[in-house]
């Protein structure tokens, strides 16, 4: 099914105001935090990074993974450590080192049709279990590049991504987006139209918060009340809040990381999602973004009476 053209293009239209799902706020009981449960919210001010964090990835890994420590699959959790850690060079060497170890049957096999290939052997099976998925591991690089800004090999790398499995179609996905970052509406709207119905409203949402021209100012947001960053003395305190869903792709994929929102919580009670500054793929923006939607608060308040207040949300999705 072809998605409208007219909807895509209402969707992109640089004149277009973000459609920020709000919601007064309601006062509710707290939600009782389960442990082991992921993911969960956190509402954060910036601080300056903690030191070591990034230096710990190699060693996560080698407990992680202490039959293997230098295998496909340990390379591929190490590439994701370091891109969650911004580390966008060590991330991309670490899936380039990923996919080389790939024996060359698992690449070829991933591209078939699993229907009638022959069952494999155990030492097959072992051998393919400490292996990272080809599809998974060059969506992943293509992934780092794009983060990077590398565009043009970000695409080179999705282009290869053959399979029907969800990292191809997330594959198609994210070279739309490049497409809109890189300002050909054209592009994109070709890319997209090949693929399912279920992506138009993903790109409706995730094309409004992440495209900077799509991206609402303050003003176009506002009550008509001033807007102040959120400090730790000033911000709004949470009733209601909920967990954002992994989506199947994600699962498969073994995805985690953070989601960084910028919020503004209004002193009506109503909140605005106003942009991603941080992102993950295979729909997990999108499904934070939904439960985001949902915060119920109590407005921030400043001498004595509520103000506006903005800043970052995060949803952090972890398996381990």
């Amino acid at each position: 099914m072809r998605i409208p053209r007219q909807l895509l293009y209402s969707a992109l239209a640089s004149s277009l105001a973000i459609a920020s799902v709000v919601l007064p706020a309601r006062a509710q009981p707290p939600t009782p935090k389960t442990p082991g449960e992921p993911p969960r919210i956190k509402i954060i001010v910036p601080s300056p990074q903690q030191p070591g964090a990034v230096g710990s990835c190699k060693e996560q890994i080698k407990t992680r993974f202490a039959d293997d420590p230098n295998g496909s699959r340990a390379n591929y959790e190490l590439g994701w450590c370091h891109l969650n850690s911004k580390k966008l060079d060590a991330a991309a060497a670490a899936f380039q080192k990923s996919i080389q170890l790939i024996p060359e049957w698992i690449k070829k096999r991933e591209d078939e049709d699993s229907s009638h290939l022959p069952e494999l052997s155990e030492k097959q099976a072992e051998e393919l279990r400490r292996n990272a998925s080809p599809s998974l591991a060059r969506f992943s690089l293509g992934w780092t590049y794009h983060q990077a800004g590398r565009y043009d090999e970000a695409v080179a790398v999705y282009q290869q991504i053959k399979s029907d499995y969800p990292a191809a179609e997330e594959a198609r996905y994210q070279t739309a987006m490049v497409h809109l970052i890189r300002g050909n509406r054209e592009a994109a709207l070709e890319q997209v139209a090949k693929m399912g119905e279920r992506f138009e409203r993903r790109l409706d949402v995730e094309s409004k918060l992440l495209i900077p021209d799509l991206i609402s100012p303050d003003e176009s947001v506002s009550n008509g009340a001033p807007i102040i960053q959120k400090t730790d003395s000033i911000h709004p305190t949470i009733l209601y809040r909920e967990k954002a869903k992994y989506t199947e792709g994600a699962r498969q994929a073994k995805m985690q990381g953070t989601v960084e929102l910028q919020a503004i919580f209004r002193s009506d009670g109503v909140i605005v999602i106003q942009r991603v500054t941080r992102y993950l793929p295979y729909g997990l923006t999108l499904t934070t973004v939904e439960a985001a939607s949902k915060i119920k608060f109590k407005p921030a308040m400043k001498d004595g009476a509520p103000v506006s207040v903005k800043g970052p949300l995060e949803f952090s999705f972890n398996l381990y």
